[in-house]
């Protein structure tokens, strides 16, 4: 893979995730959120900076999504571990992941096109991962914090709701375009 300055965003979010980790598992919170914040900052960013500087890569498309799953799977599983979230959201969340990598995987294996581009409802479902990762570490760092006149723990709850119907969207979606792919595939091999 070239290291462009985008990939190099996108490495740098594979370093982060263990830092992530260590600083929650130690106890150092506000810390943990910083990297967390920083993490997902490259994650906005890089794509961004890829198209700017023309520096479009397959190994940074296919890298990059795999640097996103680490970082917030790392802290879903984290905050689940010390009762911040469900573990039902947790599963719910490394269950889709785990899903798409397999396609992506079983789609490589059988040489099918892939379009290297995420599904709309996709994105939002990362977006609210995110922020829902961010509450969550922000929830257990200052539990008393108050957000719009209401509890972080309470709009937690909400949000944990709200990116719960996402994923299961964004994972039907997902297997919608791949059972796609695949019949396209198929259907493309027979007549060759």
């Amino acid at each position: 893979m070239e290291l462009t300055a985008a990939n190099i965003l996108t490495l740098s979010r594979l370093v982060l995730a263990p830092v992530f980790v260590v600083l929650f598992v130690i106890g150092q919170y506000g810390w943990a959120l910083a990297v967390f914040i920083f993490a997902g900052f490259t994650d906005l960013i890089d794509g961004t900076v890829a198209r700017m500087l023309r520096q479009r890569s397959q190994g940074g498309a296919l890298l990059d999504p795999i640097a996103d799953k680490l970082l917030v799977q790392s802290c879903f599983i984290s905050l689940a571990w010390i009762g911040a979230l469900p573990w039902w959201f947790a599963a719910l969340a490394l269950a889709r992941d785990v899903m798409i990598v397999g396609g992506i995987f079983y789609l490589e294996h059988v040489r099918a096109p892939l379009p290297y581009r995420p599904a709309v409802i996709s994105k939002f479902a990362t977006l609210f991962q995110i922020g829902t990762a961010v509450l969550g570490l922000v929830t257990i760092w200052k539990p008393e914090l108050m957000i719009s006149g209401v509890r972080a723990d309470e709009l937690l709850v909400w949000t944990i709701y709200a990116t719960a119907a996402l994923i299961v969207a964004s994972g039907a979606r997902y297997v919608s375009m791949g059972l796609q792919i695949l019949r396209q595939h198929r259907l493309g091999s027979r007549k060759s």
